[in-house]
C-alpha cells in the first residue's frame, strides 16, 4: 500500500448480484434484502438482553484486517489503528466518533499569536500500563520517532511541520512549527503520533502505552487479545477482556458471529450478509455513517479528461443512486464532492451535475465527441467493486460512451496508476478523513491541477482560525465539483452486527480506531 497518507480499502470478493440494466437507465437490482430492521444506536443500550453487566466479562470481535505490526510508527493496514489506537496507546488529541478533535493525554495547550508555537499541558497522573509515569520526554521522543526516517506513519508528511520539540519540565511538551498549520492537532490524532514507551522490546511485537489496554497475546494468522489495564489513568473499561479474531473472508466470519464465537464485527462488507441476522432478537444490526468513499477517478492531465464537459458529461450521465441501491440495498449516502457530513467543511453538493443523460450526450458534442468516446477502466476487483464497474459501463452506454473494463491486482494498481499515472479512469475506495486537500497535489495520482484549488489549500492551512479554514475548504469543495475532478459515487454505511447481550461500540466508521472500552456485555 502506498504510504503517502492516504489509505484505501481491502475488500474480500464474494459471488456477485446480478446487474439488470432497466428501459432508460441502468438500473440496478439486488438479490439483498433491503429493510433497515434491527437499526439502532450502538452507544444505547437498545437491543441487549435482559441482565446484569458484567464487568469481567470478554468480549469477541471479529475483523477481516489483521494487523502486520505493533510498531506505531510503522503504519500497516487498517487492523493497525483499529486494534491499538486508543485502546492500547493514546495521543495528545483524539478524534472522536463524530469527526471531533478533543483533548486525550494533553488536558489542554496554548498557541502563539502567530499559530505557530503549541503549548502542551499533560494529563497529570497519567502512567503506561507497566506503572511508569507519562513524562514530556515520552512525549519528545514519540513525536520525534513519527517524522524520524524510520517511519512510515501516514501522517509522516503532514506532521514535519514540527520544527523543534521541547520538554521544558516534565508535564509540558512546547511544540514549534515551521509555519502556522490548522490541521495539526488532527494530525496528532494519528496512530504515528501516539505516545509509547520507547525501548520496551522489539517494536513489531512489543507496545506499552498509557491506553485502558494492554496486548496480552498476539497469535498471528488468528488473534489478539487485550487485558484490561488495571493501572489505566481513565475511565476503567466496561470489560476485562477483548479479543480481536482475524477472519480471511467475510463468510467465515458471519457464520463465527451466528454460531455464538464472536460477539461482534467491526463491519459488515455487503448488505447480502445482514439477511441472515435480521429480524432476529439475538442479534442487533445497526447503521452508521464513514469517511469511505468511493469514487470513479479519471486522468485529469489526459485527454479527453483535460477537458471539463467531457468530465461532467460522465458525472450526468452516472447515476450514483442507482450504484448504491445495487452495493448497499440503499443504506450510505450519495455525496457530490470529496467531504463526508462528518468533516467540519461538509455541504451537500449533490446538485452539481446531477442525473441527466441527455444533458450529457450535449456536453459531449460540445467537447468535440458528438459520437460519444471510449476508454479503459482499470480497477482493483471486489465485491462493491465489480458491482460499480458493471453499473458504470451500462449507464454511460445510455449517453453513448463505452468503457473498456480492466480488472488488475493491487500490485500492479499501485505500481501502474497510483506511481506512475499510467491510466485513464479508475474505481478506487478511499477511506481517510480530511482529504480533500489531496486535489491540491497535482502530483497525485489523479493529476488534477487547478492553480485557484491550491491556493486555497494552502491558505486553508496557514488559515488563523478554524473558521477561515472551513470557509476556504468549502470553496475548494464546490470549484472541484464544479470542475467535476473526480466522480464521487457514494459513501459507504458502516454497519455492524453484533449479539444482542452486548452494547457501548461505535456506530460510525469516521476514526481510525475501533474503540472497545465503553461495550459492554450483559450476562
Amino acid at each position: 500500500m502506498p504510504t503517502s497518507g492516504w489509505s484505501r480499502a481491502v475488500r474480500s470478493v464474494t459471488p456477485l448480484r446480478t446487474l439488470v440494466a432497466a428501459a432508460a437507465v441502468a438500473a440496478l437490482a439486488l438479490s439483498a434484502c433491503t429493510t433497515n430492521a434491527g437499526t439502532t444506536d450502538a452507544g444505547t443500550q437498545a437491543g441487549a438482553k435482559p441482565g446484569a453487566v458484567n464487568p469481567d466479562a470478554t468480549i469477541t470481535v471479529g475483523s477481516l484486517n489483521e494487523p502486520t505490526t505493533l510498531d506505531v510508527v510503522k503504519g500497516g493496514n487498517t487492523g493497525h489503528a483499529q486494534v491499538l489506537l486508543r485502546n492500547v496507546v493514546e495521543g495528545l488529541t483524539v478524534l472522536t466518533d463524530d469527526g471531533k478533535v478533543e483533548p486525550l493525554l494533553a488536558k489542554s495547550w496554548d498557541v502563539s499569536p502567530d499559530g505557530k508555537v503549541y503549548t502542551f499541558h499533560l494529563r497529570p497522573g497519567v502512567t503506561f500500563s507497566d506503572g511508569t509515569p507519562l513524562k514530556a520526554s515520552d512525549v519528545r521522543a514519540t513525536l520525534e520517532r513519527v517524522i524520524s526516517e524510520e517511519s512510515t506513519s501516514a501522517r509522516k508528511k503532514n506532521l514535519q511541520v514540527m520544527k523543534d520539540i521541547e520538554a521544558p519540565d516534565a508535564s509540558t511538551v512546547k511544540v514549534t512549527l515551521s509555519e502556522r498549520s490548522q490541521s495539526f492537532l488532527f494530525y496528532l490524532t494519528a496512530t504515528g503520533a501516539a505516545v509509547t514507551k520507547q525501548s520496551a522490546g522489539k517494536p513489531d511485537t512489543t507496545v506499552i502505552g498509557t491506553g485502558p489496554y494492554t496486548v496480552a497475546d498476539w497469535k498471528q494468522g488468528d488473534s489478539i487479545t487485550l487485558d484490561r489495564n488495571e493501572k489505566y489513568w481513565g475511565t476503567k473499561p466496561a470489560n476485562k477482556q477483548v479479543v480481536y479474531r482475524f477472519f480471511k473472508d467475510a463468510t467465515a466470519e458471519n457464520n463465527a458471529l451466528l454460531s455464538g464465537q464472536l460477539d461482534l464485527v467491526t463491519q459488515v462488507t455487503s448488505p447480502d450478509m445482514l439477511t441472515q441476522f435480521e429480524n432476529r432478537p439475538d442479534f442487533t444490526i445497526v447503521e452508521g455513517t464513514s469517511t469511505t468513499k468511493e469514487l470513479f477517478n479519471f486522468n485529469d492531465a489526459k485527454a479527453p479528461f483535460t477537458n471539463v464537459d467531457v468530465r461532467r458529461a460522465i458525472r450526468q450521465a452516472t447515476d450514483r443512486k442507482a450504484l448504491l441501491t445495487a452495493v448497499w440495498a440503499d443504506r450510505g449516502q450519495v455525496i457530490g464532492s470529496m467531504v463526508p457530513p462528518t468533516d467540519p467543511w461538509y455541504e451537500d453538493l449533490t446538485s452539481i451535475d446531477a442525473y441527466n443523460p441527455a444533458n450529457a450526450k450535449k456536453l459531449l458534442a460540445k467537447a468535440g465527441y458528438p459520437k460519444g468516446l471510449s476508454f479503459t477502466v482499470d480497477y482493483v476487483p471486489s465485491d462493491a467493486t465489480n458491482i460499480i464497474a458493471q453499473g458504470l459501463k451500462s449507464q454511460l452506454s445510455q449517453a453513448g460512451i463505452t468503457i473498456r473494463l480492466n480488472p488488475i491486482d493491487d500490485a500492479t494498481w499501485t505500481d501502474k496508476v497510483y506511481k506512475n499515472h499510467n491510466f485513464a479512469a479508475t474505481i478506487m475506495t478511499h477511506v481517510n478523513q480530511r482529504d480533500l486537500v489531496w486535489y491540491g497535489d497535482p502530483e497525485f495520482y489523479w493529476q488534477y491541477d487547478n492553480k485557484q484549488v491550491q491556493q486555497w489549500v494552502k491558505q486553508s492551512e496557514s488559515a488563523a482560525t478554524q473558521a477561515e479554514q472551513t470557509a476556504l475548504l468549502k470553496k475548494v469543495a464546490r470549484k472541484i465539483s464544479e470542475d467535476a475532478a473526480s466522480n464521487w459515487l457514494f459513501l459507504d454505511p458502516a454497519i455492524k452486527v453484533a449479539s444482542s447481550s452486548v452494547s457501548g461500540y461505535q456506530k460510525n466508521n469516521t476514526t481510525d480506531s475501533f474503540y472497545v472500552a465503553p461495550i459492554a456485555k450483559r450476562s
